[in-house]
């Protein structure tokens, strides 16, 4: 998603690309709040177990029962509290499920959100701004994120511009 937004401010012309972010560390292993994902094992599934993804004759499997008992433990759901305890996490447990499987099947990646910054069209800093590790499944996450990031876009174009200026005078 080369180039996905332009901005302008203060003068400056900020344009946001993502990059390939090319760790591949699953999303159960990035970050808490998901259920229990096995290695690749050649096993039979378990009770409770989902098969997650496969390749040939390995599996990954997700823990469904135990992610339910986390989610209740844990009290995943909905913030409108709509619903049983139970009703909850087992939906909560769903969309865990469904998302980490979407992340196996290549439907999404994690990128890097990087800025550069322009003045009068002259590049200044093709790397102004990034972030890392930003789910690419989401196209206006992806604009809020570079849009958190223009005021340190646009400091960057100030201090290129000072320096320049400096070898002016």
């Amino acid at each position: 998603m080369d180039g996905f937004a332009e901005y302008e401010r203060e003068g400056f012309t900020i344009k946001a690309r993502t990059e390939y972010d090319d760790d591949s560390t699953p999303p159960w292993k990035r970050a808490d709040g998901h259920g229990p994902v096995s290695e690749w094992t050649d096993r039979r599934k378990g009770p409770g177990e989902r098969v997650l993804c496969s390749d040939r004759s390995s599996r990954r499997y997700y823990d469904f029962a135990e992610a339910i008992a986390i989610a209740k433990r844990d009290g995943w759901g909905s913030p409108d509290g709509k619903g049983t305890k139970a009703q909850r996490a087992a939906a909560a447990v769903e969309s865990d499920f469904n998302f980490l499987r979407t992340w196996c099947n290549d439907d999404w990646h994690y990128v890097g959100v990087i800025l550069s910054v322009e003045k009068n069209g002259v590049e200044l800093d093709r790397n102004a701004a990034s972030v890392w590790g930003v789910e690419d499944n989401d196209s206006q996450y992806l604009r809020d994120t570079a849009e958190e990031m223009i005021p340190e876009a646009v400091e960057v174009g100030r201090a290129t511009m000072a320096k320049l200026n400096e070898g002016v005078e």
